[in-house]
């Protein structure tokens, strides 16, 4: 798709090129579309309970539970438990990362998964087979989809068709491998494989909005960290290739939208669910932000926004996108 045929609406009363320290300030907006799709995504939350994990938990329940937003399902995009990882699936940290803390009933809807690098420090295959403990995690592989579909003509004039792309990066980077003492599982999974199979997904799609999920950032503008080479090179092509609108991904825990020129891919970095740190103005980046908090994805018709949520309840930035 070219570039005049993808338009990404900003609202400009809440630009901020620069990096942010402390509190952001809270935006009027829309959070859903009016009989939208809706979904959240949340990231880097296991800290059992620590810093502003219960306070992101509770505004996310408070969100689902609004009427304004008819959430359908959460993701999970990687580093759900800290640390190690966990050992298996009745290891007491599924209670105190996850089910103790998510316990809004709003937030039972499912939950749709990937591996960040710190469950790759322990057992990753139990955090798969967690699916057969918990009616909400969802999680049938390493790397799957998810399709958005109207069931109805109604619902077909409401919201457009949209595929979420779930993939496991922590595979695809290759300094994961030199460790693999520590990053125990790291060895047995095939990059390769795993690329072709998102290539020939992407390239059957009929989705309207193509949104692919990986824990680890393409691109990053923080004191921490950089663009990360390998996904660069293996990842981003496909991405532009493949008429991708919205690449999300965690790890850095800041909040960050960033656009690159050439590209229609919006890249999106989710802030962590517990502990943030700081990021950095780059010169792609659309808006940064050093708050905790999760996003919500609102699909209408023929457009999509995404909107970054504090962990004080409060919208502090939304961007839109329009075919």
């Amino acid at each position: 798709m070219k570039l005049k045929n993808i338009l990404v609406l900003f609202l400009t009363v809440m630009f901020s090129l620069t990096a942010v320290q402390g509190q952001s300030k809270k935006i009027n907006v829309e959070i859903a579309y009016e009989d939208g799709y809706n979904f959240f995504i949340a990231n880097d939350l296991g800290r059992n309970g620590y810093y502003k994990q219960k306070d992101v938990a509770r505004v996310m329940g408070e969100y689902a539970d609004s009427d304004d937003v008819g959430l359908e399902f959460i993701v999970a995009a990687g580093d759900t438990h800290h640390w190690g990882g966990v050992e298996s699936v009745h290891d007491p940290l599924w209670m105190t990362n996850f089910e103790l803390i998510y316990d809004h009933p709003s937030l039972r809807d499912p939950w749709y998964p990937i591996l960040g690098n710190h469950e790759y420090q322990g057992n990753t295959q139990a955090v798969i087979d967690y699916s057969n403990i918990s009616r909400r995690w969802e999680m049938p592989d390493r790397y799957y989809t998810v399709e958005v579909l109207p069931e109805d003509e109604e619902e077909a004039e409401e919201f457009s068709t949209a595929e979420v792309f779930f993939i496991d990066t922590t595979p695809l980077i290759s300094s994961y491998h030199e460790e693999g003492n520590k990053y125990i599982d790291i060895h047995k999974q095939d990059s390769t494989k795993q690329l072709r199979w998102l290539e020939g997904q992407l390239a059957s799609s009929t989705a309207e909005f193509k949104i692919v999920i990986g824990h680890h950032p393409i691109y990053v503008s923080e004191k921490k960290r950089v663009d990360e080479q390998d996904l660069v090179q293996k990842l981003d092509p496909l991405l532009r290739n493949y008429d991708v609108a919205l690449y999300v991904a965690g790890h850095s825990h800041t909040f960050q939208h960033l656009k690159k020129d050439g590209s229609d891919v919006n890249y999106v970095v989710n802030s962590s669910g517990s502990l943030a740190r700081e990021p950095i103005q780059g010169p792609d980046t659309e808006f940064c932000s050093s708050d905790e908090g999760f996003s919500v994805v609102s699909i209408g018709k023929n457009k999509m926004k995404m909107t970054f949520i504090n962990y004080l309840g409060d919208p502090i930035y939304q961007f839109e996108i329009v075919k």
